[in-house]
């Protein structure tokens, strides 16, 4: 069984194959924003956390908070202060969507709910994605609006 493992081919019997894994770290800064403790430099993450700290940076990001990129971020902390009713709660689930699948094209959306608690004044916000390249695997982002701001659970 002769075979070039050199360069990812193969032969068995009369089958030829070769393989092609191709991975991709994924770099990010750890969210929220730390020290590391090597050289002060900011601490890192890869792979999918560094993915869903993208994701809560970018949840986290009031639309015009960004220089150049107005239109970065997402309505989540304006909410804070906006009447608890469905305009609300649809317009902060399109501007999620919105955010999401401009900003962040490795991740698919598998459910978003904004759910209005009028008992505590607050709203939660669910979402459940995938990575593109693993999507198999969900993870999920857990946020409660009230009057204290926006906190992630978990």
């Amino acid at each position: 069984m002769p075979s070039e493992f050199g360069n990812n081919r193969g032969t068995y019997g009369d089958l030829n194959f070769i393989t092609t894994k191709q991975t991709k770290t994924v770099n990010g800064l750890k969210f929220p924003v730390k020290i590391s403790n090597t050289g002060g430099m900011f601490a890192r993450n890869v792979d999918a956390q560094a993915i869903k700290d993208g994701l809560l940076q970018l949840l986290m990001t009031q639309n015009g908070e960004r220089p150049m990129r107005y239109d970065y971020g997402t309505a989540l902390r304006r909410s804070v202060f906006a009447p608890l009713d469905s305009t609300t709660v649809s317009d902060l689930t399109v501007s999620i969507q919105n955010a999401i699948n401009t900003y962040e094209p490795r991740v698919i959306i598998r459910a978003l709910e904004v759910i209005p608690d009028e008992a505590t004044s607050s709203l939660s916000i669910n979402l459940v994605f995938s990575i593109k390249n693993d999507v198999f695997h969900t993870q999920q982002i857990a946020l409660t609006v009230d009057a204290g701001g926006v906190q992630i659970n978990g």
